[in-house]
């Protein structure tokens, strides 16, 4: 003995657009094997496995008047439904774009902290250098003055020898 995996689904009309009402269609290729059982919501319990089932079904009263009447009953539950499934998909691709930027916006947000830090390092660095600048800069005046004031020790001193 096996397991037998049994596909159920609902049965829905199909919508004809040049009589503007709902029609049934079968949901089964001929001689098609490994059939979905599908259940019809004309009446509890009512279900058809193939397509002489289904011809049999359509044919009953009971399923006749539900489709004469299915835009009033379920046609907007059905359609509602479909809304409700595209828009659980949209809402799961928005959900994953978020995640992206999210890490996205988390990389940026490192990689600006990196260039802070190196800015703040260029900074320090900076600082050091206009104040080693500003060293050399009154050691160079300090030699300057001096160099001035041996020239003058020299233009005396060659006076002198004249």
């Amino acid at each position: 003995m096996s397991i037998v995996l049994v596909q159920k689904d609902i049965y829905k009309p199909s919508f004809d657009e040049n009589e503007d009402k709902f029609i049934d269609k079968c949901p089964y290729k001929p001689r098609e094997r490994n059939r979905i059982q599908y259940q019809c919501r004309c009446k509890a319990g009512s279900t058809f496995t193939s397509r002489q089932e289904f011809i049999q079904h359509v044919k009953s009263q009971t399923h006749k008047t539900f489709i004469d009447n299915y835009s009033e009953y379920y046609k907007e539950v059905d359609e509602a439904e479909e809304k409700n499934k595209s828009l659980i998909a949209e809402n799961e691709i928005l959900k994953r774009k978020v995640e992206l930027r999210e890490d996205d916006i988390k990389e940026r947000g490192d990689e600006i902290t990196r260039l802070m830090r190196e800015l703040t390092f260029y900074k320090q660095k900076n600082v050091c250098l206009e104040t080693d600048n500003k060293k050399v800069t009154n050691q160079l005046h300090t030699l300057i003055n001096g160099i001035d004031g041996l020239c003058e020790n020299i233009n005396k001193f060659q006076e002198f020898c004249k």
